[in-house]
């Protein structure tokens, strides 16, 4: 399956595998990305549950 994702989808990734990895805060990514903490929560929850695949759809 192909996925495509948007240039602002492709710099989200990094940053919620850092918070995930423990090596950014959620409060400093959820600034980063302009989104709010618990935005951010979501995005790592999906990460999780389903890998980048998912992330790309939110």
């Amino acid at each position: 399956m192909l996925v495509t994702m948007s240039n602002k989808e492709l710099h989200r990734l990094p940053v919620i595998q850092a918070v995930i990895e423990k090596r950014l805060r959620r409060s400093d990514a959820a600034s980063q990305l302009q989104l709010t903490k618990r935005q951010v929560q979501r995005f790592m929850n999906r990460y999780r549950e389903s890998g980048a695949d998912e992330c790309s759809s939110l």
